[in-house]
């Protein structure tokens, strides 16, 4: 008998290869996704501005990136002997403010770079719930521990949230036409907001997904939301705090996105990648012994017929 619904990814009309270059934009979910590929030597750039977790957010990155001015800065403030911005995780900030401005130009710089350059940008998403700042009438992608009382939280509507994802897709495809864009809803719950409340910003994001996918060719929804709360459907998958994909889910979302994305050519030599860096992560008692030699010889002879096929790969 079967306990368990099982949700069977059907394989997209394109295949990721190692010749792709990979974008990986949003919540903490695309971190998690792409070290998996960073693992795996794929070519992946992620989060220049930090984890994101609202579309408004991402796309204000996007237009900042490619803006190549230094308005930016405007919204840089300092707090508590930190310089922070109101458009960026706090990865970004500094005690510095010279050095704080140089994180920011180096973000805006790699953005720019990976959209014009990624064949494949992986887009996920947390919330709708957004804060506005009451002084400067913006929506900010953090708060930065400023006090409650200066920022108004909202949910965005659906037709708002869809509008936004199509100008990100817009964005996107204007300077890069070739480009494909995977959406993806988290299933990390934001209940800090409320059970109910954290289900109606899942539902906004889900809709409007929905929406761009069906106005656009070039783009396609991957099930992480689905995968996790209604194939695996067990807190066995969370961490202790019950909120987060544990290791074990995310290994399983991994093989549904191996079997949907990667042709035979591409699962071989994921296959050797990870054979290398098994051998690799090897510790050897006595590194001298013959059998410890033709061990390292062999490795790195299958470094080589790897990087004669994919040059760019590094190990």
């Amino acid at each position: 008998m079967n306990f368990k619904t099982s949700i069977e990814v059907t394989p997209y009309p394109f295949h990721l290869s190692y010749h792709d270059n990979l974008l990986f934009l949003g919540s903490c979910f695309a971190e998690n996704i792409s070290a998996y590929f960073e693992e795996l030597k794929f070519g992946v750039a992620k989060n220049p501005f930090g984890i994101l977790y609202h579309p408004k957010a991402i796309l204000k990155s996007i237009q900042i990136s490619l803006e190549q001015n230094d308005n930016m800065l405007r919204d840089s403030f300092e707090y508590n002997g930190v310089w922070s911005n109101f458009h960026t995780h706090s990865d970004l900030s500094a005690i510095s403010k010279r050095e704080h401005i140089a994180m920011l130009e180096q973000a805006q710089s790699d953005l720019r770079h990976a959209l014009k350059s990624s064949d494949i940008v992986f887009i996920s998403l947390g919330t709708a719930w957004v804060y506005k700042h009451l002084g400067s009438q913006q929506t900010v992608a953090n708060c930065h521990k400023l006090p409650q009382k200066e920022f108004q939280k909202e949910l965005l509507d659906p037709e708002t949230t869809a509008t936004v994802l199509g100008h990100i897709v817009g964005e996107i495809s204007k300077i890069n036409p070739t480009v494909k864009l995977i959406f993806t809803l988290s299933p990390v719950r934001h209940l800090k907001d409320g059970f109910v409340e954290n289900q109606m910003s899942k539902s906004v994001l889900h809709l409007s997904i929905q929406d761009v996918v069906k106005a656009n060719t070039n783009v396609f929804y991957f099930p992480s939301y689905e995968i996790l709360l209604d194939d695996l459907r067990d807190y066995r998958y969370y961490t202790s705090d019950f909120v987060h994909p544990n290791s074990l889910a995310f290994d399983y979302i991994w093989e549904k996105l191996k079997s949907a994305f990667f042709d035979a050519k591409t699962l071989h030599t994921l296959k050797t990648v990870l054979a290398i860096n098994k051998r690799l992560a090897h510790r050897f008692f006595n590194p001298e012994h013959p059998g410890n030699i033709l061990f390292q010889q062999k490795t790195k002879e299958l470094i080589s017929d790897v990087q004669k096929k994919h040059p760019h790969i590094k190990f």
